[in-house]
């Protein structure tokens, strides 16, 4: 039974030298990060959402995804005679490549982890990832899948029994305001969120059957408005310290 299988094509970590470091987990779930519930799973292990429309496995390629260290930005303008701009870069933690694969009981809900990832102590006040297609001179196994087919994203499920596959190269880049504290010899989580509850849904209610072409874009807005990453130290499936649920302060293309 598949369960997550996650894959860094690379890891690639821009740290200060002689920096303490601590141990940050990088975790994935279905469901609603608002509050932390599971969605309904049928027996034959497939996703039920509503309208007849089941998901039996989701894959999705992130580009990159980075942690930066609060007061150590590095601005959108090069200017070479700011002194500290060397600085800022280096407190940057970042990711390479790496593929989100869903399946089977991994469906469910809950809290799957995918590695454990060594960075800076210090805190942290933003997250960023990039969503979108790879290159597949640089991907490996399952991510060259999708690279092959120019794809960020594809779904695979049963509408009204029958299968169908939806594909997009959509992209989605979003900066996520935090706060948190990684200590040395702290264990940290930041959990990236895919709530797939509204994915086949128009605004009025109304069924997107993923195999026309006319809901393809609508499909996608949803999509990208269902995805999230944020700091989950108690490992929930909820952002910490927010009764509210999560709140995006990013941009999606």
């Amino acid at each position: 039974m598949r369960r997550f299988i996650g894959l860094f094509a690379s890891l690639m970590w821009l740290s200060a030298c002689g920096n303490s470091t601590s141990s940050v987990g990088l975790s994935t779930r279905m469901g609603s990060a608002v509050t932390g519930s599971a969605l309904t799973r049928t027996s034959s292990q497939r996703l039920a959402l509503s309208n007849g429309i089941t998901v039996d496995r989701v894959r999705l390629s992130v580009r990159e995804l980075e942690l930066k260290r609060e007061g150590h930005h590095d601005d959108s303008s090069d200017d070479d005679s700011d002194a500290g701009t060397d600085d800022k870069r280096e407190h940057k933690q970042r990711t390479g490549s790496f593929l989100i694969d869903l399946s089977g009981t991994a469906l469910e809900g809950q809290l799957v982890r995918l590695q454990d990832i060594s960075v800076d102590v210090g805190t942290y006040d933003e997250i960023e990832f990039d969503i979108g297609k790879v290159d597949p001179a640089n991907a490996t196994g399952g991510l060259k899948e999708l690279a092959d087919q120019g794809a960020s994203l594809i779904i695979d499920g049963h509408i009204d029994g029958e299968p169908f596959q939806f594909v997009s190269s959509l992209r989605v880049e979003q900066e996520r305001k935090v706060s948190f504290e990684i200590a040395e010899g702290d264990d940290q989580n930041v959990t990236f969120n895919i709530d797939p509850s509204g994915w086949f849904t128009d605004k009025d209610g109304k069924r997107l059957d993923p195999r026309e072409s006319s809901a393809r874009s609508q499909l996608e807005n949803n999509l990208q408005k269902s995805i999230d990453a944020f700091d989950d130290h108690d490992r929930d499936g909820g952002e910490d310290d927010d009764d509210n649920g999560s709140h995006h302060d990013g941009k999606d293309d």
